[in-house]
């Protein structure tokens, strides 16, 4: 992915919409595939070092044009694969409100308040800090899409939250499925939690409980172009939920949860969608 944003913690306020974004997993189908076959990143398993060097040859010997960007993108794809197991310690406590920050210095990391999840397959997604060339700002993003039918989470893992809220700032890029990205709220484990999600022709809310999933409302037709910003919002006040997208209530949208009692907030992709996020708050009250 070479598009890019600014750095999160900053107010909500439009930008310009990078050009271009390409998933790490995509610039290596487009730049590696067309002179032999590709690599299977796990047989055998390389070190980040030995893919560094077999993609330098590849640009200085084979031809390859990958920009530094390009090239970082595709070496943090494949060195994605060496990620050791790990085991996630949740945060139970109470969240305070926050803005979060994805600092350049970070790219091809995730900060240590965050927990990337894949919901609907055995595959992890991982997600990292990248950076826009041009401004040398941060967004997070999923290193490589996932398959059909899965969703790559990524949690903020400071805490619970019942009342309050967050908001989102993300742009949908590329997809050759359906499209979707949003925020996730009220999590408590991959088969239980709820979600707005965004594509360009619409906007619905759904949970996901015992990981059947489940719309809660008719879906609210918008247009929101992809390759724009647009800012997902969800308000929460004991049971109630409420939606707003690029400042606009939803309030088809607004829902009274049966069985909500506050979980962590997050942000999500929906299989092979392309999406970057580069602005994050969360209000607890």
């Amino acid at each position: 992915m070479i598009a890019g944003a600014i750095l999160l913690g900053t107010a909500l306020s439009e930008r310009p919409a990078p050009a271009q974004a390409l998933s790490g997993l995509d610039l290596y189908r487009t730049n590696c595939d067309g002179c032999h076959d590709l690599y299977d990143p796990e047989d055998p398993k390389r070190t980040r070092a030995q893919w560094d060097t077999i993609l330098t040859r590849m640009v200085k010997e084979r031809g390859a044009t990958l920009n530094a960007q390009e090239f970082k993108a595709v070496l943090n794809y494949l060195d994605s694969f060496n990620r050791e197991p790990r085991q996630i310690q949740w945060v139970e406590t109470p969240a305070k409100s926050r803005k979060a920050v994805f600092p350049a210095a970070s790219v091809g990391k995730l900060p240590a308040e965050w927990v990337d999840l894949t919901v609907g397959g055995d595959e992890e997604i991982p997600w990292a800090v990248e950076v826009d060339p041009k401004t040398q700002s941060g967004y997070v993003a999923p290193l490589k899409t996932a398959g059909e039918n899965q969703y790559p989470v990524l949690i903020d893992n400071t805490g619970i939250v019942k009342d309050g809220g967050a908001t989102a700032r993300l742009q949908i890029v590329s997809g050759k499925g359906a499209l979707g990205a949003g925020v996730v709220f009220g999590f408590r484990s991959p088969q239980s939690y709820y979600g707005v999600r965004i594509s360009p022709t619409d906007v619905l809310l759904y949970e996901v409980q015992n990981g059947q999933r489940a719309l809660l409302a008719p879906r609210a037709s918008m247009p929101l172009p992809t390759k724009q910003w647009h800012t997902v919002s969800v308000q929460l006040a004991g049971k109630e939920v409420k939606v707003s997208v690029d400042n606009k209530p939803l309030p088809g949208l607004t829902r009274t949860l049966a069985s909500y009692r506050g979980g962590r907030m997050g942000i999500h992709t929906q299989a092979d969608t392309v999406a970057l996020f580069d602005q994050w708050e969360v209000v607890a009250k």
